[in-house]
């Protein structure tokens, strides 16, 4: 357990070198957010897994550039195996570059984007490299809504794996009840194409949220509520499919 930590560590440590100088810049304009979640869910696969999940998250944007990355800390309570997952996607807007509106209805931007996932502290770490556009919408009801096509080419995790595309919506639609009863809805899928070895799989994580901190007059702050993790052939494997609702805390920072 002790290399596994080892290699989480290292993994953090070098997406915070990335993303520290676009801190430093932060009084020349870099505008980000952060948040950090805490989930809870039982029978993940393989059956019997049940998981606790700390994951930083941090989003923000600095002249053309956009960056948005998440790291995954699981602890599985059975057996009390540690492992991690890690994305980070750095984009360049088409339409900020230029100084032209190259959207049209509701699309209002394009971006390239390029994206590193990391599986790490398994038996078998793996490692996937995306590149593609990505295409911002205006929708009415929706405080944001993307879609990401990219080429996905993954490395390690004991295969020679070919290359495929991944399409990923997502969204934020806020819910209000009353002035009080703040809803959001929000979340991704990701559709990633047969690599070679290994099925087309679909990952959805939604969740389903409360603006608690609202209840006493500071909007934004904290959520609860519910996330369910739906993934269709699980790692590219036939046949397993994973269907699992976790409560979840979100404190916004």
């Amino acid at each position: 357990m002790r290399r596994n930590m080892q290699k989480i560590l290292k993994t953090i440590y070098g997406l915070a070198v990335c993303i520290m100088p676009f801190y430093a810049n932060a009084q020349t304009g870099y505008q980000g957010s952060s948040n950090i979640e805490f989930l809870y869910g039982k029978d993940f696969e393989p059956p019997g897994t049940d998981l606790i999940t700390v994951t930083p998250v941090h989003s923000g944007s600095y002249g053309i550039f956009e960056q948005y990355f998440f790291v995954d800390l699981y602890y599985e309570t059975n057996t009390g195996e540690t492992s991690a997952h890690t994305e980070w996607y750095p984009k360049v807007s088409l339409g900020r570059a230029s100084g032209q509106n190259i959207g049209a209805g509701p699309l209002n931007d394009v971006l390239i984007g390029a994206g590193i996932n990391a599986d790490l502290g398994t038996d078998n770490d793996s490692w996937v490299w995306l590149v593609g556009p990505v295409w911002n919408f205006t929708i009415p009801g929706f405080d944001n809504f993307q879609l990401e096509t990219y080429y996905y080419k993954q490395d390690g995790g004991g295969n020679d794996f070919e290359g495929t595309y991944q399409i990923t919506p997502s969204w934020d639609i806020p819910l209000p009840v009353s002035e009080q009863l703040q809803f959001r809805l929000t979340g991704f899928a990701d559709f990633i194409g047969d690599r070679g070895p290994g099925q087309s799989q679909v990952i959805t994580q939604p969740q389903f949220l409360l603006d608690i901190g609202n209840l006493w007059g500071n909007p934004g702050t904290i959520f609860a509520g519910t996330e369910w993790q739906y993934w269709h052939d699980k790692g590219g494997v036939e046949g397993v499919t994973e269907s699992v609702p976790q409560w979840l805390l979100r404190i916004d920072l």
